[in-house]
């Protein structure tokens, strides 16, 4: 199962986490690993340092209640769901989006919770997409919160 939500309009706020707390328990009661669309926020520029949401100053004011509701998931509710939940948070580069579609390169590199490009590198969404389903296919990450960046 793949999510892929925003925290706004509908869902901003709690509403965002309660939806995505539904789909969790919907995924383990069928078996089914989640995989998480998420944003660079979450994650860390090297070990054991703040996640960048920790200081938003990298980021535009209006985005910061989507941010900070955003990677609650990683950093709160996934790691709270119960074992038996097989669960992958994908973030991309601090690059991606609408604003930097990027160049299709046909190749990606992984990183865990600390990003792959400390200071935000950059990601297609074609190569996202690419290294998403490399990573579902592949099966080899399980509860983790995984970085792809170029």
């Amino acid at each position: 199962m793949v999510a892929a939500l925003a925290p706004r309009g509908p869902l901003a706020g709690s509403t965002f986490r309660n939806v995505y707390r539904i789909v969790a328990r919907l995924a383990d009661a069928a078996g089914a690993r989640l995989f998480v669309v998420g944003g660079f926020s979450s994650l860390r520029p090297a070990a054991g340092a703040p996640r960048y949401v920790e200081d938003l100053s990298h980021a535009p004011a209006e985005f910061h209640d989507e941010i900070r509701t955003g990677a609650a998931l990683v950093i709160d509710d996934l790691p709270a769901t119960p074992e038996t939940l097989d669960w992958v948070f994908v973030s991309p580069a601090g690059g991606f989006g609408s604003y930097v579609p990027g160049e299709r390169l046909g190749r990606y590199r992984v990183g865990g919770e600390v990003a792959v490009e400390p200071e935000g590198g950059a990601i297609s969404g074609a190569d996202y997409a690419l290294g998403l389903v490399d990573l579902i296919e592949k099966g080899d990450q399980h509860r983790a919160h995984v970085n792809l960046a170029h």
